[in-house]
């Protein structure tokens, strides 16, 4: 049936109508978001001692559910629901600034909240909450050189690509296999960074703390037991360890770059209340030695990273260790980007299949083995083009397979999605 004029000219009117409507409520939300935001900074004088205060608010929201494939099915814990939503992430921060040079700055954040399932003492429980410092530190520009500067406090350790993107940065529901098995708490030290303009960055990371497993020794002086907070000792002679890294950027132009970063980890003291029992002294990097080697490459719609990871002498007892990550990420328009990622890990009883999130809580599979692949397929939605990590909505699904003593011993779906704002 044909249209008549009229007939079109509504159609057409209705639609710029729908587009408008559309492009009113986009600037809404846009100018919200920047109004909270500049909400946030509750002080800002360049004149005075104290030169500007902000606080901070990160949040995540997620939902997961672990699906084993066909025998594997009986790898879920009985009782237990392969089930889980929690706020990942909730943050709350504060950052001052001082006319010295001087910075103050905190993470305070609480975990597990509110539905997350775990297995404690032979069934499965909710409600696994913590709350902590991440982190609190003062950094002190060099003024003498040219980006220079010093933090000292409890400090987030930098090592591998992914483990040193900030949590608001990530293209992906949860980090890579290779990132979480090398996730460091955080610890206290110093870090020196150099960075003399914007495409190079030097850093030195010294770093110690008691930070034990639940195999410490219980006639140890240090009540430290779980790792977080500011309680318990502060002890070099039980964990120190450093980390050495440096990035350079090149071949920089409007439509992107490239980037080459190498880290190393060392742990200068192996042992712990004067034994060497396979994971008597887990927090810190876990390894005498590291080495991460990544690549990022940035061209029009795409951006692609590679991250290599090697390591000996590790603590529980496992082989040497050599991980791959692979993440292409392709941005279909400003609001809309497509993930995809590749993880694969090889070594003795060296893999850690439990640095996946809830694989580990939900299933009976070994948290150690010999080989691990994943396969992560992923999609971000962003409310801002020009600020993407400010507010998005993340989907993925993620095959993993592992196999130990040359057989299978698990493979299955996860299926995660996230909200995420950060302010």
């Amino acid at each position: 049936m044909k249209k008549t004029l009229p007939g079109i000219v509504m159609a057409a009117a209705l639609a710029m109508g729908g587009v408008a409507q559309a492009i009113t409520t986009s600037r809404i939300i846009s100018a919200t978001l920047d109004n909270w935001k500049q909400g946030l900074t509750v002080y800002n004088n360049e004149d005075t001692f104290v030169t500007k205060v902000r606080l901070a608010w990160m949040e995540q929201y997620q939902m997961a559910s672990v699906q084993p494939n066909g025998s594997n099915g009986l790898h879920l814990k009985d009782g237990g629901s392969p089930f889980n939503h929690e706020f990942r992430r909730s943050w709350v921060g504060l950052n001052v600034d001082f006319r010295t040079g001087t910075q103050f700055h905190t993470w305070a954040r609480i975990g597990g909240l509110p539905y997350r399932h775990t297995w404690k003492n032979g069934r499965t429980v909710r409600g696994f909450s913590y709350t902590d410092l991440f982190d609190i530190w003062i950094k002190q520009d060099i003024k003498a050189v040219k980006g220079l500067s010093v933090k000292a406090g409890k400090l987030k350790p930098l090592f591998t690509t992914d483990y040193s993107t900030p949590s608001s940065a990530l293209t992906c529901v949860e980090r890579s296999f290779v990132g979480n098995q090398y996730a460091l708490d955080s610890n206290w030290g110093l870090d020196i960074t150099y960075a003399p303009n914007k495409q190079d960055t030097v850093y030195l990371q010294l770093l110690a703390n008691d930070r034990a497993s639940a195999s410490k020794s219980n006639t140890h002086r240090d009540a430290y037991r779980d790792g977080r907070g500011l309680k318990g000792e502060f002890g070099w002679e039980d964990k120190f360890y450093a980390i050495v890294g440096a990035s350079h950027k090149f071949n920089v132009t409007d439509n992107g770059y490239h980037k080459v970063s190498f880290q190393y980890a060392h742990d200068f003291n192996n042992t712990y209340d004067h034994s060497t029992a396979p994971g008597a002294n887990c927090y810190g990097i876990g390894v005498k030695d590291a080495l991460s080697l990544g690549y990022e490459v940035k061209k029009d719609k795409w951006l692609f990273l590679a991250n290599l990871v090697g390591n000996c002498e590790m603590q529980t007892g496992g082989g040497n260790n050599i991980g791959l990550q692979l993440q292409p990420v392709y941005s279909i328009n400003p609001h809309v980007d497509l993930v995809f990622r590749y993880t694969g890990m090889t070594g003795n009883n060296a893999c850690k299949l439990g640095a996946d999130r809830y694989i580990c809580t939900n299933t009976t599979a070994s948290s150690w083995v010999d080989s691990i692949n994943a396969f992560y397929f992923g999609a971000d939605f962003y409310a801002l083009s020009h600020d993407k990590n400010r507010l998005k909505l993340m989907f993925g699904a993620e095959y993993t397979t592992a196999r130990k003593n040359g057989s299978d011993c698990y493979n299955g779906w996860e299926y995660t999605s996230a909200l995420r704002w950060n302010f």
